[in-house]
């Protein structure tokens, strides 16, 4: 991908993910409905997030450890860690539960 695209370990998804990681200006001097240089923004998915089905992720985001994206949403931001995030823009709505996440982590327990 032409800005580059990072995937943590334990990484889970449902069908029909799309990644971009680069993107074109429409506010510039020269062409419209945009120019025609790629903005390389590279994306960051850290270790064990589960992605649902059909979730797109845009240029320049980072999905934080432990993150579940609910199927069909649209991440336009950052997400944070262990945070649950639904929706187009996708929103964080809950977390999970911190404590018990890192439990299972240090006792190795993950698919």
């Amino acid at each position: 991908m032409p800005g580059g695209v990072k995937i943590g370990k334990y990484f889970h998804t449902g069908r029909g993910l799309t990644i971009f990681s680069s993107n074109h200006k429409y506010n510039n001097d020269n062409y419209i409905p945009y120019d025609n240089i790629d903005e390389l923004k590279p994306v960051t998915i850290e270790d064990f997030v589960w992605c649902g089905a059909n979730v797109t992720i845009m240029p320049g985001v980072t999905i934080g450890e432990g993150a579940v994206i609910g199927g069909g949403s649209v991440v336009v931001k950052d997400i944070p860690k262990y945070a649950v995030a639904v929706g187009n823009p996708a929103k964080v709505v809950k977390y999970r539960d911190i404590e018990k996440f890192e439990k299972l982590k240090a006792e190795g327990r993950f698919m």
